[in-house]
């Protein structure tokens, strides 16, 4: 017998004996705070009512947001200033659906003046341009002849 192992798959663990000096921490009763400075004698209260806010009605029409126009510029004329156009564009967007139209009406202006800017410096860098590339070609036909 001793030369047998015994097979313990067949017999149910052992149960857990938790030692004397461990078990479950005792129960407090809750403390009753008083007298804190700032604070009211009694504490607050937590039956508190949250009302939401009734639902937001426009009376104006939203402002022109120019989006289409600074994407138009940004591919077409001059991107760096065409990124912020689109970025005032929905900035527009944004002020409007959360219901502020002071903010909203200056970033549509902001919009309208970037991509005015953009188109500007767009036809300038095709003037400029197109005044390089005459300079140059004149340059070598002269030097040709």
């Amino acid at each position: 017998m001793s030369g047998e192992k015994k097979d313990y798959r067949d017999e149910p663990p052992p149960q857990y004996q938790p030692s004397a000096g461990y078990g479950y921490p005792p129960q407090y009763p809750p403390q009753q705070y008083t007298d804190h400075p700032g604070f009211p004698p009694g504490g607050y209260s937590t039956n508190a009512v949250i009302v939401a806010p009734g639902p937001m009605t426009m009376n104006e029409p939203p402002p022109p947001d120019y989006m289409n126009r600074a994407i138009f510029v940004t591919i077409c004329c001059f991107w760096p200033t065409g990124i912020f156009a689109i970025m005032k564009a929905s900035e527009s967007r944004s002020s409007y659906a959360r219901g502020d139209m002071q903010s909203a009406r200056s970033n549509s202006n902001s919009a309208r003046q970037l991509s005015n800017i953009s188109i500007m410096a767009g036809v300038a860098s095709i003037l400029v341009a197109v005044i390089f590339v005459g300079v140059y070609v004149g340059l070598v036909l002269r030097s040709i002849t």
